[in-house]
């Protein structure tokens, strides 16, 4: 009986497990606010909402339900971070252009 009640723990975390890692997957995937992904093992839907990203996994024995943090907050980290190095980037190309001139110049 404990075996049984053991396996039965270990294929629910199992399950439980891939159902999240589809979830995952479609979050990083999300292109569009609300939607659907199929997968071999079951399907999610999605939506980004205001208070986090949606998402409900239907596989063949049971459903699951994870909420993540939503999308927006981290596209507008990450547009901070690329606008920072593409500022910096021309000024440390012109300083480098600049440096040359003087070598040039002292030659």
């Amino acid at each position: 009986n404990r075996q049984v009640a053991h396996h039965k723990d270990f294929t629910l975390n199992k399950e439980k497990l891939v159902a999240f890692a589809m979830a995952k997957r479609s979050k990083d995937k999300a292109e569009q606010e609300s939607g659907e992904r199929v997968f071999n093992l079951g399907k999610v839907t999605y939506q980004n909402t205001k208070t986090g990203f949606a998402t409900s996994v239907r596989m063949n024995k049971s459903n699951y339900e994870f909420l993540f943090p939503s999308m927006k907050a981290k596209e507008k980290k990450t547009d901070k971070k690329q606008q920072v190095a593409t500022d910096s980037n021309p000024e440390l190309n012109q300083q480098k252009i600049d440096h040359k001139a003087d070598k040039k110049a002292n030659s």
